[in-house]
């Protein structure tokens, strides 16, 4: 049998008529190292049940006010206490009164006189098979949260990247317009946080869980700044001022507009002299 690690944790609950067999078993428990709470009759056990839910219930059978078969059934037909293992003590040791026990749904029977060295052993069997019982289920539960996070980061990954490709194409139609730009960048940023929500939780359940560069990349900042509307772009002359995503001006191609407007304008006589001579000849 597997031994219980701070036992102190574990409440036991002892539920007997007889005030002096109460206390002796109380005192070997505690001696023991359990959490110990007493209770008379039935009734006053169903309302220590009540205030807090105990690890194993040792329970006589014949008690005035409310005797443990009752007790037993009630605690057996409700969800939040038919789990409490409950150890049935009896004077009453023939085999008739052993499956009667057994039909309210005991966990034990014990006869009266017992030894203490079985009863705890019993106490510390059922606790473990508690424990096996609860760790299965949490583990059910674990892996239900796992297949419920893949589940879902699969159903939404293609949405979530979809909307990406949505956002580039957007960004090259809102340049120039404000209002749309802010709403762009918006969404971006909703859909990062998306997809850093997916991250998370994959890594819950895989540690080392990583994403595509080209699903899960942002989309790209220097693209946005690309989006910058530089409200003085057209100069006089018609030319555009355009700023790159460092911030400087890239004047190159103003330049060279000046430079093919300059050049027009100095060869404008020489050309109205050629298309002069060529009216001529016509005529």
């Amino acid at each position: 049998m597997e031994e219980l690690a701070n036992l102190g944790r574990y409440d036991i609950l002892v539920v007997e008529d007889d005030k002096d067999l109460r206390r002796i078993i109380s005192f070997n428990l505690k001696a023991s190292g359990f959490s110990v709470r007493q209770a008379e009759n039935g009734k006053v056990a169903l309302e220590k049940v009540h205030e807090k839910k105990p690890d194993c219930i040792i329970l006589d059978v014949m008690m005035p006010v409310m005797d443990g078969l009752e007790v037993c059934k009630r605690l057996k037909s409700l969800d939040s206490t038919r789990d409490i293992p409950v150890i049935f003590l009896s004077a009453r040791g023939a085999t008739e009164d052993k499956i009667r026990g057994m039909k309210f749904d005991a966990d034990d029977y014990m006869v009266k006189p017992f030894d203490f060295k079985e009863l705890l052993a019993r106490i510390y069997l059922h606790i473990s098979k508690q424990n096996v019982k609860k760790h299965d289920v949490e583990s059910e539960k674990d892996r239900s949260v796992r297949d419920t996070i893949v589940q879902m980061s699969e159903e939404l990954s293609e949405p979530v990247k979809d909307l990406r490709d949505g956002l580039i194409e957007l960004m090259d139609k809102v340049n120039g317009y404000p209002e749309l730009e802010h709403i762009v960048r918006s969404c971006e940023e909703h859909r990062r946080m998306i997809n850093d929500i997916m991250l998370k939780y994959n890594r819950m359940v895989d540690p080392f869980f990583s994403v595509d560069d080209e699903d899960g990349a942002d989309i790209e900042d220097e693209t946005f700044e690309m989006l910058e509307v530089n409200k003085n772009a057209f100069a006089e002359d018609g030319t555009a001022a355009v700023e790159d995503v460092s911030g400087n001006k890239l004047d190159a191609a103003r330049d060279e507009v000046r430079e093919l407007s300059a050049d027009t304008e100095k060869d404008e006589p020489a050309l109205n002299e050629v298309q002069e001579a060529s009216t001529k000849e016509e005529g």
